[in-house]
């Protein structure tokens, strides 16, 4: 269940990011087919996400990573892109509302600072990678587990998937 609900809150959040009504209101993409492996990474440095895109399928509208001790945006360093528009989020530090990159160097919450350099998005033959260059706060060390994230415009998807465990460094 909390997996849905962080999902669910993740949509208010990039629905709030500017998204035309009419982009809001398409077809949802048939999520059982949708999405092929997901997967996470992390370093000092960044935190990657990376989806294998199943052949002629629509890619997701968002793509993102969780990196928290639990499955929660609340204290977490949470990280997004828009997949059409390639701009970046961080989810602010109550897990509501969030701050595009834009043209900013960067952009922080408690647990962590999104920054400009060596945040990007690729798109290497049949996957999504989405590369976020990140500095973590030190209040944040500790044990974490990464949670991928990956939907359509209208919140379609399978919720947070569980990636790898990750220390992040005092």
């Amino acid at each position: 269940m909390m997996n849905r609900l962080v999902a669910v809150g993740l949509i208010g959040i990039l629905w709030s990011c500017g998204k035309p009504a009419a982009e809001k209101a398409a077809a949802p993409m048939e999520t059982s087919a949708m999405f092929g492996k997901l997967e996470t990474t992390a370093t000092k440095d960044e935190v990657t996400v990376t989806l294998e895109l199943p052949a002629g399928k629509a890619e997701p509208a968002f793509l993102g990573v969780l990196v928290n001790a639990e499955p929660s945006g609340a204290g977490a360093c949470y990280l997004m892109v828009d997949v059409a528009t390639g701009k970046a989020r961080l989810v602010n530090d109550s897990g509501s509302g969030s701050q595009e990159l834009g043209d900013k160097a960067a952009v922080k919450n408690r647990q962590c600072e999104l920054k400009a350099a060596g945040t990007r998005l690729d798109r290497p033959g049949g996957r999504l990678e989405v590369h976020f260059g990140v500095a973590f706060q030190k209040g944040f060390a500790g044990r974490k587990q990464l949670y991928g994230i990956a939907m359509d415009g209208n919140g379609a998807g399978r919720g947070l998937e569980p990636g790898r465990a990750f220390v992040v460094e005092k």
